[in-house]
This record gives structure tokens, C-alpha cells and sequence, in this order.
């Protein structure tokens, strides 16, 4: 399913996730969407936030467990930040406990996705969150 249809949404993603393999996938998935300009990959928390410093993403898709700097450190780092938003974060991890749901939605991030998934529900979140970002 292809989303190039509309011009204006040529945005950037970053993807943030320690495994190689996940990055692929998730590098495909926002490939087939059509709407993003540029898909930057990082894999590990110091590279995220060199990434997050110098430029803006519409969607910035995290996993919470990652060498060097957690997903949680980002956030707080995106928070921080003029450049990007905590509305374009959507936590991609393999074990979201619910105390940790808890604190993910503490922290304000609202969008939020347990591995495995599928490319459809993938798509479906991504799309709500370039609804909501400018």
C-alpha cells in the first residue's frame, strides 16, 4: 500500500533499535508506505540522539532496550528538544510490561507497538502519527 500520493507528506524517519534485523523490517515497511523522504537508522542510543539533534522527524519509531543510551534517555532528550516531538515517537519493543506502559505514558509518548507485529498494523499506527504531527 502506497501513501506518495500526497506530495507534502515527504517526511523523515528515524529508526532507533539495536537489532539489525528489526531496523530492515521496519526500513521496508516505511519504504512501502511511500511517504518518507528519508529513513535514518541508528543503532544504538548515542547515534539517536546525534541524529535527533541535527534533524527534524515526523516519525521517530524507538525501542526502549538499547546500548549506550535507552529509549527512555531519548525521550527525555526529545522532550528537551525544539527540533522534534514526543507526538512523532512510536515505542517499538519486544517486552512492554505494564508498569512500563505506565511509564512510557508518564512520560507523555502515547503510541506504542509489541513485537512481533504485522506491516498493516505497523502502517496503521505510523499513519495516525503523521495525523497528528506537523
Amino acid at each position: 500500500m502506497s501513501y506518495s500520493s500526497d506530495r507534502k507528506l515527504q517526511r523523515d524517519v528515524l529508526i532507533c533499535d539495536d537489532d539489525k534485523n528489526i531496523c530492515e523490517i521496519l526500513k521496508v515497511y516505511c519504504e512501502s508506505m511511500g511517504c518518507f523522504k528519508n529513513i535514518v537508522m541508528a543503532h544504538d542510543g548515542i547515534t539517536a540522539t546525534q541524529k535527533l539533534a541535527n534533524q527534524k522527524f515526523a516519525v521517530i519509531l524507538l525501542d526502549i532496550s538499547m546500548p549506550k543510551k535507552t529509549g527512555f534517555d531519548l525521550i527525555g532528550d526529545i522532550t528537551a528538544s525544539e527540533l522534534n516531538s514526543i507526538d512523532s515517537i512510536l515505542i517499538v519493543s519486544g517486552t512492554l510490561e505494564k508498569d512500563l506502559i505506565a511509564r512510557i505514558i508518564q512520560s507523555g509518548v502515547k503510541n506504542f507497538m509489541v513485537k512481533p507485529f504485522d506491516e498493516k498494523q505497523f502502517q496503521e499506527k505510523v499513519l495516525k502519527i503523521l495525523g497528528t504531527t506537523k
